[in-house]
């Protein structure tokens, strides 16, 4: 059995281990009642990664010795707490057991005992001068009365019961009495219902010290009787016991609150026993946020800062406004802030959170509990945070399902997408680093090794728009993948891989195969395309290196519209950029995005951006006609959300830090405004003569078996790229029925059924041919 404990107690951390301080408990000795997310006086990891950075300026030695120091100081102060939290609980468990037994006693006085059968005579001895046998013989011998120790008395005990109380660093009862603000009554009681769950000879004394001693556990009639000064509001669900829910009222049918059953709370009897872990009705919800293993970047950094003075203050409430797009970036600081100030991050999703009246009045006691107990605080997003498009800023104000977060106690940070939430609230805005502190935290990051040349760095600084946390992620995953230090290439597809992971279920992902010398375009426009793909690489370099992205923010994006009709190469152009660049292609089908319900458009929009900020993500928008129409008068609300809806999707255009296609059949019907806020148009046409020629001498795979052909006669039929894709696979078929190679015969074949597909005249000229080539086969 004491195995097994020493094993479960391995498994949990002492108070002192998570929370150090003159107290043992992070608090100032002699301090009032700590406020809710009160910072630890401990060494939190924000601190001290600022300390290893001061002490390798320093000299190594010198940063051996402090952490040594700090080290023999941690141990020292638990060693003090465990002795002291350990003779705290023994005086008020034995004072305890003094007022149950003299209570038994009253209740159940002992019942006289016959007196035994009169022996005979003892035989007269004498010894000296004293005869044994005689009466002033029973005179010498008869015992001195002597007074039982004090602290075997119920005024004794619990005078060394509160002596104990005094000792620093302090017990954790008594610490936790101060937070929460019991009176000695409550604390008294809470002590009682801790008994049960510290020693198991408790439940015997406290049903023999009860009027039923069938009832083997404490009441609250029970404690009236035992203590002074007793509160009889103390079992209201406005005072701590109850609202904190440090203990439990097992109250059933119609027995009296007075004579119901009392239990202390699991994770209130191990705190008081000295361990210090979050209640697992928290952990089945909450998911931890690590500090970034990384320094933040300098513009990060000061943001911190200013996180860490605000959290500094110890207010009992304190909401944080963190308004931005990048979701990692937001929580790396709020973690980096909150653990400099000794405080863990948690993040609850939104869709976790309690939803009906009762419930989320007990998620807020235990919440606030634990903020008191243990320096947490809350991380969430609350849905419909963003406004939608054009929207003002009212459209940020909370919704009825999620107001009551900003009354919560101690620290809540609101993840949103606009400021609004509660004009009380701090703000921050908060952006990816800048491509200069991207490439300075690849390089921190690198593993030992080669290092990797000066351009790769800036490829990734520009691509990938990656926090302190993410870089050392993708490189440990890397790193993990190749089984060693991990080369550029395969840090590129590490992180292009998990790019467009958001993406699943919004967006289409497809696999670049195109390459991009089978893209057969006039000069004038492959010039366009080649130029597309050069600014796409060195994107990173011109923004950041020549001071564009201090100036502005929008109009920085890369987007392009690709128009032509049907089949003339446009999804094959996008596929064969994305893989020239190295990118994952995801196509949003804009038809099927439009909705009718109006801000639903916008909703579905703003999803598949914000899933595809990372980088490593190009994105095509097909059917782009069906949103950037001619914008229309505003005549009724949903002429008014429908141009909302174009002009957020030309906000988020613009500022996307990745490449941004659209492919339209009908370059007529967009809004002339919409086309001046591109940066490429690249025109896809009917191919001529000289592109289908070319596009028929690369459309059959290398592998396939293929008779010499007339690629000049082939080129004269009016088909597009994809028709003549269609053709050569079609042709492929029919080769295959007849179990040879790819003949002219079965070209023609296919190609006369796909201009009658197409609904195009069919020259009989150049069908001549086939039919020429047929009767020299049947002969």
């Amino acid at each position: 059995m004491a195995g097994s404990a020493r094993r479960r107690a391995r498994g949990r951390q002492s108070l002192p281990d998570r929370r150090r301080g003159e107290d043992g408990h992070g608090r100032r000795a002699g301090a009032g009642p700590r406020p809710v997310g009160h910072a630890a006086a401990g060494a939190p990891p924000g601190r001290w990664r600022r300390e290893q950075s001061r002490a390798r300026s320093n000299g190594a030695a010198a940063a051996v010795r402090s952490a040594a120091d700090r080290d023999g100081a941690a141990m020292n102060e638990t060693s003090a707490f465990a002795g002291n939290n350990s003779a705290f609980l023994q005086a008020g468990l034995h004072w305890l057991r003094l007022l149950l037994e003299n209570r038994a006693r009253k209740l159940r006085p002992p019942q006289p005992v016959p007196a035994p059968a009169e022996p005979p005579p003892p035989r007269p001895r004498r010894l000296f001068w004293i005869d044994w046998a005689s009466d002033a013989a029973a005179e010498v011998c008869q015992p001195c009365p002597r007074a039982p120790p004090a602290e075997d008395t119920p005024e004794g005990a619990a005078a060394k019961f509160e002596e104990a109380a005094q000792r620093r660093p302090r017990p954790a009862l008594a610490a936790l009495s101060q937070w929460f603000g019991l009176s000695a009554f409550e604390r008294n009681v809470l002590l009682l219902c801790a008994a049960m769950e510290l020693d198991p000879r408790f439940p015997a004394l406290i049903a023999g010290a009860q009027e039923a001693p069938v009832v083997a556990a404490p009441t609250f009639g029970l404690a009236l009787d035992l203590f002074d000064a007793p509160s009889w509001d103390a079992l209201s669900p406005t005072r701590p016991l109850r609202r904190h829910q440090l203990i439990e009222v097992h109250q059933s049918g119609a027995a009296a609150l007075i004579a119901a059953p009392l239990r202390i709370d699991e994770r209130i009897a191990a705190y008081i026993k000295g361990l210090d872990y979050l209640d697992e009705r928290l952990l089945e919800i909450a998911e931890p946020v690590a500090p970034p293993p990384l320094p933040l970047p300098p513009s990060h950094e000061a943001l911190a800062r200013r996180v860490e003075n605000w959290i500094a203050r110890g207010q009992p409430t304190t909401l944080v406004e963190l308004v931005g797009r990048d979701r990692a970036s937001k929580r790396d600081v709020a973690a980096a802030a909150l653990a400099a100030n000794g405080i863990a991050l948690l993040e609850i999703p939104f869709a976790r959170l309690p939803r009906d009246a009762d419930a989320i009045e007990r998620f807020a006691n235990l919440w606030e509990r634990e903020g008191l107990l243990t320096p947490i605080a809350l991380l969430v997003a609350p849905p419909g945070a963003e406004p939608a498009g054009g929207e003002p800023p009212e459209a940020a104000r909370p919704a009825p399902g999620w107001d009551w977060l900003l009354k919560l106690a101690g620290i809540v940070i609101l993840d949103v997408g606009a400021p609004g939430a509660d004009p009380a609230a701090h703000l921050l805005e908060i952006g990816a680093p800048t491509v200069a502190e991207r490439r300075a935290l690849w390089a921190e990051a690198w593993p030992e090794g080669p290092e990797p040349d000066a351009e790769a760095l800036e490829r990734l600084a520009g691509e990938f728009t990656l926090p302190a946390s993410r870089i050392r992620l993708a490189i440990d995953g890397a790193a993990a993948e190749a089984g060693g230090a991990p080369d550029v290439e395969r840090l590129w597809s590490w992180c292009v891989r998990r790019a467009g992971g958001a993406l699943e279920g919004l967006a289409e992902r497809i696999a670049p195969r195109a390459k991009i010398d089978e893209v057969k375009l006039p000069a004038q426009d492959r010039e366009q395309l080649d130029r597309l793909i050069r600014h796409a690489r060195t994107r990173g370099a011109a923004l950041d290196a020549y001071g564009f992205s201090a100036m502005a923010n929008r109009g920085l994006g890369l987007a392009a519209l690709f128009h032509g009709e049907s089949g003339t190469g446009k999804t094959m152009a996008a596929e064969a950029v994305a893989r020239e660049l190295g990118l994952a292609l995801f196509r949003v089908d804009l038809a099927s995005i439009m909705s009718k319900y109006i801000g639903d458009t916008t909703k579905k929009l703003r999803g598949v951006f914000d899933a595809a900020e990372g980088g490593g993500v190009m994105l095509l928008f097909d059917e782009a006609d069906a949103v950037f129409g001619r914008r229309s008068e505003v005549k009724d609300s949903h002429d008014r959300f429908a141009n909302i809806d174009i002009n957020y999707l030309l906000t988020r255009m613009e500022a996307f830090g990745g490449v941004t296609i659209l492919a339209t059949n009908m370059k007529h019907a967009l809004d002339p405004a919409f086309l001046r806020r591109l940066r490429f148009v690249i025109g896809f046409g009917f191919p001529g003569a000289a592109e289908r020629e070319a596009i028929w001498r690369d459309v059959f795979p290398k592998a396939a078996p293929v008779e010499p052909l007339d690629y000049a006669a082939l080129a004269r039929f009016p088909l597009t790229g994809g028709s003549i894709f269609n053709a050569a696979l079609g042709a492929a078929h029919e080769a295959a029925a007849e179990g040879g190679p790819i003949a002219m015969r079965h070209i023609l074949t296919v190609v006369r059924a796909e201009l009658q597909k197409l609904e195009r005249p069919i020259p009989e000229r150049e069908f001549a041919l086939l039919r020429e080539v047929t009767a020299k086969a049947g002969q």
